[in-house]
């Protein structure tokens, strides 16, 4: 069931914005229409505020669901997170590296400049492989048990996280060589295990200031993006993963004019092990799977967003996108009868 449902599409093209209806979807907003959205994440008791990261231009937001934004952040904005705890606190992401925070729902920001106090054998390593050669803050992950707790995937440069919401960081980085880094998240209800996407492998530690090992037990693709948590099936069952994942990173894609092999992979047992999600997927799926998010209302359903694009690239022109729909925890997946460009990042919310 999709009912219920406010669908956000970032795309490569703009922002468009979906409303479930009658078992179809109507279109009710576009926006930022030469825009490349890059981040966007929505309030949880106010699901009508969401903030929009538009590269090279800013953050916004909307209060009314998406029909007028609102400039609140000047910036190339990569990453945007609201508090899990709190919606009136924002976190924003930005290149070159950087991290603000909003205290009252985006109305004023101040920059968490311990950041940038790292010491520089950590800073070199923040510096993107295309110009203007300089990283990102990708992902912003905060604790939902303890929102003092905060970890930032930068891209390039590795993970760096902080407990006392920003004021001081540590680099969380070893073990993993190559530091392009996506996403992290932690194992539901727990402190001592977090999972790492990156561009040439997923990883895990229950330390990460020890360091990262690989998690790719059943895996045969070695580029990683999003993934996410499903609720256990079963009180007392563990929680189940979706990863998305490629073939080689978008630079091999354009090297051997190919798309991305996309595929998606499912475990039931912490990552120690993985097999493929098939039902309703092609073989090889030319555009990436960029986005996984799950249903407002339905635990067992999902939304998946691809793109015939390279996201870590905010330029250029970008193919066709496809939203995808899942009533079985991943299972099988259909197509939804909706059009839109190379869609990078998606947002679910209630309606």
């Amino acid at each position: 069931m999709t009912d219920g449902v406010r669908l956000y599409a970032g795309t490569q093209h703009g922002l468009i914005v979906w409303r479930a209806l009658s078992g179809g979807w109507e279109e009710t907003s576009r926006a930022f229409r030469d825009g490349i959205i890059d981040s966007i994440h929505g309030c949880h008791d106010r699901p009508e505020r969401v903030f929009v990261g538009v590269t090279h231009d800013g953050l916004y937001r909307t209060i009314d669901a998406g029909q007028t934004w609102k400039r609140v952040l000047e910036g190339d904005i990569r990453a945007v997170a609201v508090d899990p705890t709190s919606d009136d606190v924002v976190y924003a992401g930005v290149e070159p590296v950087g991290l603000f925070r909003s205290e009252d729902g985006g109305e004023s920001w101040k920059e968490l400049t311990a950041l940038k106090a790292l010491p520089d054998e950590v800073k070199k390593n923040w510096r993107f492989p295309q110009p203007p050669h300089q990283g990102h803050v990708r992902n912003i992950f905060i604790h939902v048990d303890d929102p003092r707790t905060i970890y930032l995937c930068i891209e390039h440069g590795g993970i760096v996280r902080s407990f006392d919401r920003g004021a001081t960081w540590e680099d969380v980085s070893k073990g993993i060589d190559y530091l392009d880094i996506h996403v992290i998240a932690n194992l539901p209800a727990h402190f001592d295990r977090y999972f790492v996407a990156s561009a040439r492998g997923f990883f895990t530690s229950d330390k990460p200031e020890d360091g990262w090992v690989r998690a790719e037990n059943g895996l045969t693709r070695n580029y990683f993006h999003d993934f996410l948590f499903l609720p256990p099936p079963q009180q007392g069952d563990a929680p189940e993963m979706l990863v998305a994942t490629a073939d080689g990173s978008p630079g091999f894609w354009r090297r051997e004019q190919r798309g991305a092999r996309a595929a998606l992979f499912k475990s039931g047992d912490g990552a120690k092990s993985w097999r493929r999600v098939v039902k309703g997927l092609p073989d090889d799926c030319d555009p990436m799977f960029w986005a996984l998010m799950h249903h407002p209302h339905d635990k067992n359903s999902l939304f998946a967003g691809t793109g015939l694009v390279a996201r870590g690239h905010a330029s250029g022109s970008g193919g066709k996108g496809q939203i995808l729909f899942s009533d079985d925890r991943g299972e099988s997946w259909r197509e939804l009868a909706i059009e839109l460009p190379a869609d990078r990042v998606m947002w679910a919310a209630a309606d």
